[in-house]
This record gives structure tokens, C-alpha cells and sequence, in this order.
């Protein structure tokens, strides 16, 4: 018996952050001594390959306020002889527990209520389940009553010792809480946990803060962000949040770019840079994500809920500029103008100014001497070794890794990708939880293509945009 209750969720998430950690749903297996599963099914040895067999052939049945707990456990049981079995009964200091085990209704047991005769009989029932019908099966059991869990635990023991053992589980701490939280929530949701917060408005922020931050467990937070996702309107008053950005630079064989980008139509777009034939800049703000595979329309909304798509599409004057290295200075301005992004507030004299810059960038693929590109453009994808290592020259980061992407190694990141956590948060200030959490995320992949086509950009952005689909859901 494991108090007080370490988390509260459904059979299914509670089975991935209880019984298998990450090192046993995406890698090889570390042994985790603070992993209770792990202390359990390991051996003498702490053998991993324990841990992955027994992980692999459990069955995990979850039961809370359940008055017929006993007869679903029994079932459960009798389905899965050939695996092992784990029941999990939380809060089961509430009337459900002992009623179940009982076999009391609850007009009977609002009769009489839970007495020490009561627990004392419940005990008995229970150690002759674990001798006859749940013979075999691991029971873990969570209360946040002391007095209960120790009471059960000695007229348990009293009749067969060592049967149960209780364990008193210290709360996580609130970056722990709300790292649960948060990876639910964005495992379940076609939208992040962000922004439901961000759309729910400061009062319900500070109602997640104060949940995360108090001494309370899961299932005050779960329900906290539950109200905050409920009050998420679509919308929101006030001008659109900034989200983080993600661009494809795209390089293609064409010396006139213009008009090429609407032909992909993969949704509505903002035109950063005015017309011209060597570089084109746009963004897409919501519904970009529909047009590529991403494992389910819930994926798909869940990416662009926190990540705009900017396409930066360069022709062959930009190419020849970027492969001369006649002028690094020049084009690494260019790139790094392609990639500036401009929050939703931002006025429109700074607008303008960024544009007339652009332009006077711009006039560098204009002045620059062509080169002769025929054999980088039937080179196919070995391509990419000419113009990553002209990028790598402009940018000694370019492809290295960066904080918050996980494994994945975007091609360029201007500003590395943070969760969105309010348990950072100094103070409950409006001011101070909006700074928070406010999305700064700027990240770059670069490709070449021959022919711009709506088939070539989905290729290959359907291997690249799964990686940040994990990159919110994950972390």
C-alpha cells in the first residue's frame, strides 16, 4: 500500500508514467532505482532484460470508485492467466475500497459507515482474494489516508504476514507535476498544453500555477488545466499569440520565383518581403499542417496550435550567391532576414523597414556573377553536400543540436525550443506568467529541389515534421 497517491489518470497513461518510464518506451532500458516497477521485476540482478519481458507481459487494470472492484478484478484476472497481472486501486481510502470488498451496497454502507469492525472485515476478505481468486496478481493500492492505509495494512498482516506492505510516497515536486501534465495533455489534444493556457486567459494561468505549485497531487492540476482547456476559445480576444516558427529554406532551379509559392496552396499566407524574382518569404499561421502526414489530423492540429510554417523559397540567383562564397556577410543577411520573425503586435513602421532592408539585401543576387548550375542540379541528393558545407561555413552551428529538441538535430536554430512551464514562474504577476511562457522558438531546415512541386515539398517535409510533432508531446 503506497501512500499518498502518486498519480491519478486512466489505465493507459498511467501504465506509460508509472510501470514504464522513458527508458522503456523509447530506448534501451536503464535501470531506475526510484522506479518502483523496476525494484519490483528486476531480480537480485537489476536485470534490464527483467524489466522488459515482465514490462512486455503485464496487463494493467485501474480501478477507482468502483463498488464492484472486486468482481472486475476477478474477471480481469480470469482473462490474463497467462500474463501478470497488475491491479492498481486509487484513493482507496474512499467508501468503494472497503464496500467492494464487502460486497455492500451503498444504501448499506451509508447505514453503517466504515468502522474498525468494518476494516478488520474487509482485511479478512481481502487475504482470501489473494489466496484464492487473485492469487498471483500484484495489487498496488493508493491512499492519501495514513491512518487507513495503516490500520488495513496491520488486521492484513495480522492474518498472514507480510502480505502487504505499506510505503509512503513522497508528492513531486511542481516541475514534476507539471511535466505529467503537460505530456498528457499535449498526448491527448489536438492542441498543446500552452495553448490552452494561453487561450484561457489569466485567471485560469494562475488557477494551473497555484495548482502546480501547492502541496496537492495530480489530480488538482489535471483538473485545473481540464477547466483552462474548457474556457479555450478558439477566440480569443486580442490580437493572435506569437507561436514558435518553424521555416523550410528551400533551394530550386528557377530564376524567377515569383508566383511559385501560391501554386502549393497548403493555406492562407502572410507575404513577408514585396515581390521579387530571387527570394520569397511567407507564413502560414493555422491550417498548414493538414497538407502533410503527421500520423492523424490530431498531430496535425496539435503542431500548428504552437508552431507557425514559413516557406523561404530561393532561385538560382540565391543559389549561385550561397555556393561562390564570394560574399558570406552578404548572404548570411539574407538568411538571417528570411528567418526574422515579427510577433503579431509588431508595428508597421518596423514592418516597412524590415522589407526596404530586405530589398537592398536583395540586390546582392542581382549584381552577383551567375554560376553555372547545371551539375549541382543533377547531382540529386548529393546536392546537399555543396550547399551545407557553404552553410556551415556562415553559421558553425548549422546541424550541431541544440536544447529542447530532443534527439533531433534541426538544420539551424535561431532560438532553441523550451517547455512551457509554469512552475518556473516567480510570482503569480499577470506580466510575469505571460513572460513565462511565451513561445521564442525560431528553427530552420534546408533542401534543395529541383522542381518545386506540392509532392517534393511534402516528401520531404513528412520525414522532418514528425520529429517536432514528438518534440511537444514528449517533453
Amino acid at each position: 500500500m503506497l501512500t499518498p497517491p502518486f498519480c491519478n489518470m486512466n489505465d493507459q497513461n498511467f501504465g506509460v508514467h508509472f510501470f514504464q518510464p522513458t527508458s522503456v518506451r523509447s530506448g534501451p532500458i536503464a535501470y531506475d532505482q526510484s522506479n518502483i516497477w523496476h525494484r519490483i521485476v528486476s531480480g537480485f540482478g537489476k536485470s534490464t532484460d527483467l524489466i522488459a519481458s515482465n514490462t512486455s507481459s503485464a496487463a494493467l487494470l485501474h480501478i477507482e470508485s468502483e463498488p464492484d472492484w472486486v468482481n472486475k478484478a476477478k474477471t480481469f484476472c480470469g482473462s490474463n492467466t497467462k500474463r501478470t497481472c497488475l491491479v492498481v486501486a486509487d484513493n482507496c481510502e474512499r467508501h468503494y475500497f472497503v464496500q467492494g470488498l464487502l460486497g455492500m451496497s451503498d444504501e448499506q454502507f451509508l447505514q453503517i459507515g466504515r468502522t474498525e469492525a468494518m476494516v478488520t472485515a474487509a482485511a479478512q476478505r481481502f487475504v482470501a482474494l489473494c489466496r484464492e481468486e487473485l492469487r498471483g496478481a500484484m495489487i498496488v493500492m493508493f491512499t492519501n489516508d495514513d491512518l487507513f492505509a495503516l490500520a488495513f495494512e496491520e488486521e492484513v498482516n495480522r492474518q498472514h504476514k507480510g502480505l502487504v506492505e505499506s510505503t509512503t510516497m513522497p508528492i513531486p515536486g511542481p516541475r514534476d507535476k507539471e511535466t505529467v501534465v503537460r505530456v498528457n495533455t499535449n498526448r491527448l489534444n489536438p492542441f498543446s498544453y500552452w495553448y490552452c493556457l494561453d487561450r484561457a486567459g489569466v485567471d485560469e494561468k494562475k488557477n494551473v500555477l497555484h495548482a502546480v505549485t501547492n502541496a496537492k497531487g495530480f489530480k488538482e492540476v489535471f483538473e485545473a488545466v481540464d477547466r483552462a482547456i474548457q474556457k479555450a476559445s478558439p477566440t480569443r480576444i486580442g490580437r493572435p499569440p506569437k507561436k514558435c516558427l518553424l521555416t523550410l529554406f528551400l533551394l530550386t532551379d528557377r530564376d524567377d520565383i515569383r508566383g511559385l509559392v501560391e501554386t502549393l496552396d497548403i493555406g492562407d499566407l502572410d507575404r513577408n518581403v514585396a515581390p521579387n524574382p530571387f527570394v520569397d518569404v511567407v507564413t502560414y499561421k493555422d491550417g498548414w499542417a493538414n497538407s502533410f502526414e503527421l500520423g492523424g489530423m490530431r498531430q496535425a492540429r496539435l503542431l500548428q496550435s504552437e508552431w507557425s510554417f514559413r516557406l523561404v523559397l530561393a532561385g538560382n540567383q540565391f543559389v549561385s550567391l550561397l555556393l561562390s562564397k564570394t560574399a558570406q556577410d552578404k548572404t548570411k543577411s539574407i538568411v538571417d532576414y528570411s528567418l526574422r520573425y515579427h510577433g503579431p503586435g509588431t508595428q508597421a513602421t518596423t514592418l516597412e523597414t524590415y522589407r526596404t532592408e530586405f530589398d537592398q539585401l536583395l540586390t546582392h543576387c542581382s549584381t552577383a556573377p551567375a554560376m553555372d548550375l547545371v551539375s549541382f542540379w543533377a547531382a540529386g541528393q548529393t546536392r546537399s553536400h555543396q550547399y551545407e558545407q557553404a552553410l556551415r561555413e556562415i553559421y558553425p552551428a548549422y546541424n550541431t543540436g541544440s536544447t529542447g529538441f530532443l534527439g533531433y538535430r534541426p538544420d539551424l536554430v535561431i532560438e532553441p525550443y523550451r517547455v512551457c512551464e509554469l512552475s518556473l514562474t516567480a510570482s503569480d504577476d499577470d506580466a510575469v506568467i505571460n513572460e513565462a511562457i511565451r513561445r521564442h522558438a525560431i528553427a530552420c531546415e534546408f533542401t534543395a529541389s529541383k522542381e518545386f512541386t506540392l509532392p517534393a515539398v511534402q516528401t520531404y517535409l513528412n520525414r522532418k515534421l514528425s520529429n517536432y510533432v514528438e518534440v511537444l508531446q514528449e517533453q
